[in-house]
């Protein structure tokens, strides 16, 4: 149960997200908040977090909002985990980490179809997804129905139980992977038939919060 004045708190939080697409910062829920210091914003940030209704990281926009908060005018999609924007060593895994109010005009179909990764790396940073970058630290939607790839959109893929965020490019037999960096470290990898691939869903959009 929460107060008034943490109901409020929510509210204002929540109304930013759905109209930003991403979480505000400490200073603009001072200004929203009315608040004089920085620590009366923390205080009500960590009681919401207490209560379930959001979860903080590290980052200066980084509030997201619990499984208990909906919306009228948004859909709440789940987060599940890290994709690596890198070559592909992080392996693979699926859980609940909270999740990401999206507009329902991003959203065409069944919402089971749609799920959010964070990005790990800096290997599609040079890449955009409707005028946004896959930087590390942003998050993506990911629509798992969208399997069958092609040369110009990034896919999640998952090569031996490894997961990565690329472009990619067929030549016969081979499959390569190829990075969109500013950063001259990210090479060029490529798969064979001997690698166990499989493309779990489309870039969609992306959301950064930093």
């Amino acid at each position: 149960m929460l107060t008034e004045k943490q109901q409020k708190a929510l509210d204002i939080i929540t109304e930013y997200i759905t109209k930003y697409g991403k979480s505000p910062t400490i200073d603009e829920l001072m200004l929203l908040m009315g608040q004089k210091s920085k620590r009366g914003v923390v205080q009500y940030l960590e009681s919401l977090e207490k209560k379930g209704f959001i979860t903080r990281g590290r980052g200066y926009r980084s509030i997201i909002l619990g499984n208990n908060v909906g919306f009228q005018t948004t859909l709440n999609i789940p987060i599940l985990g890290y994709a690596n924007a890198g070559t592909p060593l992080v392996e693979a895994e699926s859980s609940d980490y909270g999740i990401l109010p999206i507009s329902k005009n991003l959203i065409s179909g069944d919402k089971q179809n749609y799920f959010i990764l964070k990005v790990e790396g800096t290997s599609m940073n040079n890449f955009e997804v409707k005028g946004k970058y896959i930087d590390n630290g942003s998050y993506v939607l990911i629509k798992k129905d969208e399997t069958v790839i092609n040369d110009k959109d990034a896919f999640l893929f998952i090569v031996n139980n490894a997961a990565t965020l690329k472009k990619s490019k067929k030549e016969g037999d081979n499959l390569y992977l190829l990075p969109q960096s500013n950063d001259d470290y990210h090479k060029p990898f490529v798969l064979t038939s001997q690698d166990d691939i499989r493309v779990n869903g489309k870039v969609v959009d992306v959301f950064n919060f930093e």
